[in-house]
């Protein structure tokens, strides 16, 4: 972006001069007092450390700053907005900030001018930021390596499945150190999310805002689901950082009234649980769930997930016309059971008065009494 910009600038500094040219035998210039200054050593408390660079017009023609540049965030220019008569003066001034930037810096402020002479000027400051001198003897200790980030946990709670939904986290890199980061490869993030501002690497004391977008409309699932973003630098001491993100992802539902309710789909399950009663375990169980569709339109079955592997369903479809019925079957492994188990089968239907429900299956399995010691009979 800012060679594009510089592109533009230069292409009217050209423009604009070519039109003075026939009038004008000279032209404004920039002549600054000085073109580098060093802060020496400055302590972080002191947040801001700020030098002013004062230019004189020596030319003949008036003058104007356009823009003015850092190679750097953690610094910011401001300057003489008005136009320079010849022989006066004007300003650029570097505000360098020193918070979380502890170590030597370098940093170069280009100016941009309609000086047909030096249209383009570069200004320089440096220094080194150290810690607060400690009222006690000992020296300060350098951090070799620290990225952080303000949030670590992102939840998106609800997400409706017509969402687009955004949150932020920042990293910052509180070492004595640039921290290279990583890329986010492929594969790396779901396809139903983006992420805006991933940094490529940190300078010392320097933040960065992270965007991430989920995309609800997209997401695979309802309910509870999230995955980690991985932050891995050259942070010596936090070289990995996981970002979790995590959504409960529901339906949306307009408001509806009474008489739209009753045009709804409505599901109907019989019974609502399954007990096998007291059984021996080791073997396979065998049962069903009525599904009917007892409202006006199409029925849908978006999730149907039992809470163990051990429970495997067979399901004929996954849409009822109004007034149809299907048998779902239920086969349980129960294979080392014991005690009274009840296990859920978690169900995400377009039913608007219930849309998210459980039914179970239960049992009771006699007890299987454990060794007290490896030579003890049962």
């Amino acid at each position: 972006m800012n060679l594009i910009k510089n592109i533009f600038i230069a292409a009217a500094l050209f423009i604009s001069n070519a039109a003075l040219a026939q009038d004008e035998p000279t032209s404004g210039a920039l002549g600054f007092r000085e073109r580098i200054y060093d802060f020496g050593t400055l302590e972080e408390n002191m947040r801001f450390a700020t030098h002013r660079f004062v230019f004189k017009n020596t030319g003949t023609t008036p003058i104007k700053i356009l823009n003015v540049e850092t190679s750097c965030g953690c610094t910011t220019p401001t300057w003489s907005e008005n136009i320079i008569k010849p022989n006066d003066s004007g300003y650029v001034d570097a505000r360098y900030e020193t918070t979380n930037r502890l170590g030597t810096f370098d940093k170069t402020i280009t100016v941009y001018s309609n000086s047909k002479i030096n249209p383009i000027q570069y200004l320089n400051i440096k220094g080194n930021v150290i810690r607060p001198q400690p009222t006690t003897i000992g020296a300060p200790i350098p951090n070799i390596g620290n990225l952080q980030a303000d949030l670590i946990n992102l939840t998106f709670d609800p997400l409706l499945d017509n969402q687009i939904l955004k949150k932020e986290f920042r990293l910052t890199n509180n070492s004595d150190f640039t921290a290279t980061i990583q890329p986010l490869g492929p594969g790396r993030i779901p396809d139903y999310i983006t992420i805006e501002g991933f940094p490529q690497s940190l300078e010392p004391g320097e933040s960065q805002k992270v965007i991430v977008t989920i995309d609800g409309i997209k997401a695979p699932s309802y309910g509870f689901g999230g995955f980690e973003i991985p932050v891995i630098s050259s942070s010596y001491g936090n070289f990995y950082l996981g970002i979790n993100v995590n959504y409960n992802r529901k339906q949306y539902f307009p408001t509806l009234s009474a008489k739209k309710l009753k045009k709804a789909a409505k599901l109907v399950v019989t019974p609502t649980s399954l007990n096998f009663g007291e059984v021996p375990s080791g073997g396979y169980l065998n049962g069903y769930f009525d599904f009917k569709n007892d409202g006006k339109s199409p029925l849908t079955i978006h999730q149907i997930v039992p809470d163990c592997p051990c429970i495997t369903l067979t399901v004929p479809k996954t849409t009822l016309a109004p007034g149809e019925t299907m048998r779902v079957k239920v086969l349980f492994d129960t294979v080392t059971k014991n005690g009274k188990k009840g296990l859920g089968i978690w169900i995400v239907s377009n039913d608007p008065t219930q849309p998210e429900r459980n039914i179970w299956v239960q049992a009771t399995f006699p007890e299987i009494k454990k060794r007290q010691c490896a030579d003890c009979p049962f």
